[in-house]
């Protein structure tokens, strides 16, 4: 059955773990977070869980999620889905989950989700270069 009206994104959200009540559905999203730190590149994030939160659509989507460098080319990764609204009002929650994302390279990432290849949210994230904890600690003005 071909989609009738296009989903409104509610939420986008980057997080360790979503734990999801089996009595209620209520989902509980554990660690959120919008960067990644490493000591060294290419980073392979081992487990996180991307949340989507739509509303406003009638029918049956094919979506996705790309997670692109700023440079428009490196993809870090992406996902494939569907969701499927009885009505506009609906609220439906999606969950990614995503093993081994691999981050080429450090600066700024676009995390776009896709609803029939249309972008309907996208968010920043950001791969930085941490220090390596064992590296000496440049003197301070006067203590040299």
């Amino acid at each position: 059955m071909p989609a009738a009206e296009t989903p409104m994104g509610l939420a986008l959200i980057v997080c360790d773990t979503i734990l999801e009540d089996r009595l209620t559905g209520k989902k509980t999203l554990v660690g959120l977070f919008d960067r990644v730190q490493t000591a060294k590149l290419p980073c392979v994030h081992p487990e996180m869980c991307v949340f989507v939160s739509l509303t406003g659509g009638r029918g049956e989507y094919p979506c996705e999620i790309v997670c692109r460098h700023v440079d428009g080319e490196t993809i870090a990764f992406s996902a494939k889905g569907k969701v499927v609204m009885r009505d506009p009002y609906q609220v439906v929650d999606l969950v990614f989950r995503l093993k081994g994302a691999r981050f080429p390279k450090e600066d700024k990432y676009w995390l776009h989700f896709l609803v029939e290849g249309i972008p309907i949210m996208m968010r920043q994230m950001l791969v930085q270069r941490q220090a390596p904890k064992d590296a000496p600690e440049a003197p301070k003005p006067g203590q040299e």
